[in-house]
C-alpha cells in the first residue's frame, strides 16, 4: 500500500460551491458559483457589471436545513468580466454575526458534521453584547493595583533592557569589526634628531639639561679633542723650527748681498786682466806674423828653413793664445754682466743669490703653510661645538663627565619644536584597509581628548629592510611592521599639547581590499552624501 502525503491547504479561505443566493443592487437574483470568508463569484450576470473597484451592495440568502438565512454585506469588485458576465467581489465590512455564521456553515460542510436545527437557531440568534473597539486610556481604574502583573511586567522590562543592551552590542561589534579599524599602537611623534659627536674626546656641557627648551643655533656643548690639541702643539712646534730657519735663511741671503759687493770689484778686475791679456796677445801676433812675412821674403836668398817653421810655430802659438785670452775676457765680461748675484772663483759658483732668494722664498712659503695648518686646526677646534640644529627640547643626554667619548656616539637627542604628528603601527592585513588623504580620529586616552587627523603618508617596509644584504624581506604574521603618518591639519583644540611619546589610539575608516566591495562602496557613499548624510568619522 502506498501512503500518499499531501501538503496543507495554502488558502486563507476555503472556497465552497454550496448554494448561495445573491441579489443585486439592480434585484437580480443569481446563485453564487463559488464563494468563501472572504468574497464570491458570480457568472452569467444578465445586469450591468459594476466596474471593478466599485463597492455594491449585495443581499444573501444562505439555505441550511430547510431555513434561509439571509443578510446584508458590502462588497468591493475585484474582476469584472462583461464578454462572460463574470463578477467577483470582496466583501468588506463583514458583521460578526454574518461572519460567523459563514464560517459555521463551510466548517462543518468542510468536515461533514450534522448540525442539529437547536444549534442552528442558537448561531443565529445570539446576544451579543456591544463591546466598544476603542482602546482604554485608562485601564488601571478598572482593574485593581493588587491584580496588575508585577512580576511580569518587571521581567519584560528586564528581558527589554537586556535584549537592547545585547543586540546593541552586538550592532556595535559587527560596525566596529566591519566598518571602522581602531589601533591601539600609536603614539604621538615629533620629528626628533640624534647629534653625535664630531670626533673623539671630553665634553664641556654648556645647555645639556633634559627637558631643556633650546633656540636654533644655541651651543649645547663643546668637545675637547686631545688628538686636535696635540696635532696644534706639533704645529705650533714646527712652525717654531720653521720660523728660525726662514730668518737663518734670510740672515744669510743678506750676509751675502753684501759680499757680492767685493765680488763686483774683484770680477771687474777680473775683466779687466783678461782684456790686458788679450791686448798682449794681439801684439804678440801681430809681431809672429810680421816675423813670418820677412822671412818668407828672404826664404829663397839661401835663408834657413828651419828658422822660418819656428817662426810659423811662434805664429800659430800667438793666435791660439790671443783665442784663449778672447775666450776668458767673454768669461770676465759675462760674470761683470751678473756681477750683482752671482760669483765665479774660476773653478765654481762660490755665490749666488738667486738660489738663496729661492731658499728664503721656499723658507717664507713653508713658514705660511704651517701658519694656515695652525689656523685651520685652530678652527676645527673653535668649531667642535655641539649646536641646536632648530628650536626644540632636549629629549634625551648622555651623562658626560671627564671620561673619553668615541667619535659618532650620540650625545643627545632633540625633538622639534611644531605640531606633532601621530604614528600608528599596523600589521600587514590592516594596512590594506587604510588610504592616503583618510580621515581618522585620534583619541589621547592620557587626556581624554578626540582630535580629527589625516593620513599623509604610509609605510609598509619600514620593517623589512635589511642592514646586511640591502634587501627587502618579507615577514609574515600580525606583528606591527607597517607605519602610518598622520596629521593635525585643523591644528590642536585650545588647552591640548600633547608631547611626543603620548599614547594615542587611532580610529581609521575601514576601507575595502575587494574593488567589487569598493565599487558598491563608492556608490553607497555618493548615495548618502546626496541626501545630505556624511559618513565621516
Amino acid at each position: 500500500m502506498q501512503i500518499l502525503r499531501e501538503r496543507p491547504c495554502q488558502r486563507r479561505h476555503l472556497r465552497v460551491s454550496a448554494p448561495l443566493k445573491v441579489t443585486l443592487c439592480s434585484g437580480e437574483s443569481i446563485t453564487a458559483t463559488d464563494w468563501s470568508l472572504g468574497g464570491l463569484r458570480l457568472d452569467e450576470v444578465k445586469s450591468p457589471l459594476a466596474k471593478e473597484a466599485d463597492e455594491i451592495h449585495l443581499t444573501l440568502e444562505l439555505p441550511f436545513q430547510g431555513f434561509d438565512i439571509s443578510f446584508e454585506v458590502e462588497a468591493i469588485v475585484m474582476r469584472s468580466t462583461a464578454e462572460t458576465g463574470t463578477l467577483g467581489v470582496e466583501f468588506v465590512r463583514l458583521s460578526e454575526r454574518a461572519r460567523d455564521l459563514l464560517d459555521h456553515f463551510i466548517n462543518d460542510l468542510v468536515r461533514g458534521k450534522m448540525a442539529t436545527i437547536e444549534d442552528t437557531i442558537c448561531r443565529i440568534d445570539v446576544p451579543v453584547t456591544p463591546i466598544s473597539t476603542e482602546p482604554d486610556v485608562n485601564p488601571g481604574e478598572e482593574v485593581p493595583i493588587k491584580r496588575w502583573p508585577i512580576k511580569s511586567i518587571v521581567m519584560s522590562t528586564f528581558y527589554l533592557c537586556l535584549g537592547v543592551v545585547v543586540f546593541g552590542y552586538v550592532g556595535i561589534l559587527i560596525y566596529t569589526n566591519t566598518m571602522r579599524l581602531e589601533v591601539s599602537s600609536a603614539v604621538i611623534s615629533a620629528p626628533l634628531m640624534s647629534l653625535k659627536m664630531p670626533v673623539s674626546g671630553r665634553v664641556i656641557p654648556t645647555n645639556m639639561k633634559t627637558g631643556e627648551m633650546v633656540l636654533e643655533g644655541d651651543v649645547i656643548a663643546r668637545v675637547v679633542s686631545d688628538k686636535l690639541e696635540l696635532e696644534l702643539v706639533s704645529k705650533r712646534i714646527e712652525y717654531v723650527e720653521k720660523e728660525r730657519r726662514q730668518a737663518l735663511s734670510l740672515e744669510k741671503y743678506e750676509l751675502e748681498k753684501g759680499r757680492m759687493q767685493l765680488y763686483q770689484v774683484i770680477s771687474q778686475t777680473d775683466e779687466k786682466i783678461a782684456l790686458a791679456r788679450v791686448n798682449a796677445a794681439k801684439s804678440e801676433l801681430n809681431a809672429a806674423d810680421n816675423a813670418v812675412a820677412r822671412m818668407n821674403k828672404f826664404i829663397g836668398n839661401g835663408f834657413s828653413r828651419g828658422i822660418f817653421e819656428e817662426a810659423i810655430n811662434r805664429q800659430s802659438a800667438a793666435e791660439a793664445q790671443l783665442k784663449e785670452m778672447e775666450y776668458i775676457l767673454e768669461r770676465a765680461t759675462t760674470m761683470n754682466t751678473v756681477s750683482d748675484r752671482k760669483y765665479f772663483n774660476h773653478k765654481e759658483f762660490v755665490a749666488d743669490l738667486d738660489m738663496l732668494a729661492l731658499e728664503v722664498e721656499s723658507a717664507n712659503i713653508a713658514l705660511k703653510y704651517v701658519h694656515s695648518q695652525i689656523e685651520q686646526i685652530e678652527q676645527r677646534r673653535d668649531s667642535l661645538v655641539i649646536k641646536a640644529p632648530f628650536n626644540g627640547r632636549i629629549v634625551a643626554a648622555k651623562q658626560v663627565s671627564d671620561a673619553l667619548i668615541a667619535q659618532h656616539d650620540v650625545l643627545l637627542t632633540i625633538e622639534k619644536h611644531q605640531m606633532p604628528t601621530v604614528t600608528a603601527f599596523l600589521s600587514q592585513d590592516e594596512i590594506l584597509s587604510v588610504g592616503l588623504e583618510d580621515q581618522a580620529k585620534v583619541f589621547l586616552p592620557a587626556i581624554g581628548e578626540s582630535v580629527m587627523a589625516r593620513v599623509v603618508r604610509i609605510d609598509r617596509s619600514a620593517a623589512f629592510l635589511s642592514s646586511d644584504t640591502s634587501l627587502y624581506t618579507w615577514r609574515e604574521g600580525d606583528a606591527k611592521t607597517a607605519a602610518v603618518m598622520l596629521k593635525f591639519d585643523e591644528g590642536l583644540p585650545s588647552g591640548i599639547n600633547p608631547s611626543a611619546g603620548l599614547p594615542a589610539v587611532v580610529i581609521f575608516s575601514k576601507r575595502s581590499t575587494s574593488d567589487v566591495y569598493h565599487a558598491i562602496g563608492t556608490m553607497v557613499s555618493s548615495v548618502t552624501k546626496a541626501f545630505g548624510y556624511d559618513d565621516t568619522i
